[in-house]
């Protein structure tokens, strides 16, 4: 691998994690504001359901209701509007994280 490909995708990985690492923070933040307007708050700070990425159960649920866009079931327009707004950037980083692993072969051929 040539050192353009190398560099090409460390610059790329660096951007993904720019982008991926504030939307993993706002996502923790968005789960304690589901836990305490849903009243779930052991949910969210039970350790027994923890999975190897670091995430309970309740945790993977909100992702993947985010994922979906299955989250219209708040009464709060507040948490409505910051599930809309995470819900683009959380499948925006789903498919990042795809395209980068599905670019890696042809960046790596690079000569």
């Amino acid at each position: 691998m040539s050192s353009t490909a190398v560099l090409l995708l460390v610059a790329l990985v660096a951007m993904y994690a720019a982008f991926a690492i504030p939307v993993m923070l706002r996502f923790r933040s968005y789960c304690r504001h589901v836990a305490n307007a849903t009243n779930r708050i052991s949910e969210l700070n039970d350790q027994r359901s923890i999975d190897d990425g670091g995430s309970n159960a309740f945790e993977r649920e909100q992702w993947w209701s985010l994922a979906s866009g299955d989250f219209q079931e708040f009464t709060d327009p507040n948490l409505i509007a910051e599930a809309a707004t995470l819900s683009k950037k959380v499948r925006l980083s789903m498919a990042l994280a795809v395209g980068l692993v599905v670019a890696f072969p042809f960046i790596a051929g690079l000569r």
